[in-house]
């Protein structure tokens, strides 16, 4: 049997420092409810970047920026059904500068500000983690700088 190419997708890691301390943002997946990041697949005319953005906001009302270069990608399956398919994931650091109660997937998800450590005791996809802690100490520093109001650009 053929190996199925991987489809591409895109994800945002969302950083929340305005508590003072380093928060990953984490919202369930639709039809399994495991946590996970935001994530989609490619958009016509949008860089990888511009997709996790809008995927941070469609999934959990998080704004933001997206870091223009992504912090690497992994490897995972998402079952379709009867049906797995394999999925190479582009992961983008994401500042989060605000969030709002209103936005397209409310109520489908559940939302979780964690720390860094529970965030690995939580997310369950192995690659994500590995690419987590291989970047563990510079995460902070590979977030997009904040603009001369404070907010994230």
């Amino acid at each position: 049997m053929p190996k199925k190419t991987p489809v591409r997708q895109y994800a945002a890691l969302p950083i929340d420092l305005r508590s003072g301390t380093v928060e990953i943002v984490l919202v369930t997946s639709r039809t399994t409810g495991r946590w996970i990041i935001p994530k989609g697949k490619p958009e016509a005319g949008l860089p990888g970047h511009e997709v996790a953005r809008r995927e941070a906001f469609e999934e959990a009302g998080l704004i933001g920026a997206t870091a223009r270069k992504a912090l690497g990608t992994f490897d995972s399956v998402k079952g379709m059904g009867t049906v797995d398919q394999p999925v190479r994931v582009s992961v983008y650091p994401f500042r989060v500068d605000g969030d709002t109660a209103d936005f397209p997937e409310r109520g489908q998800r559940e939302i979780l500000r964690a720390s860094f450590l529970e965030s690995l005791m939580l997310l369950s996809d192995g690659g994500l983690i590995s690419l987590l802690l291989r970047y563990e100490d510079e995460l902070v520093d590979l977030l997009p700088p904040l603009d001369k109001r404070g907010g994230a650009r």
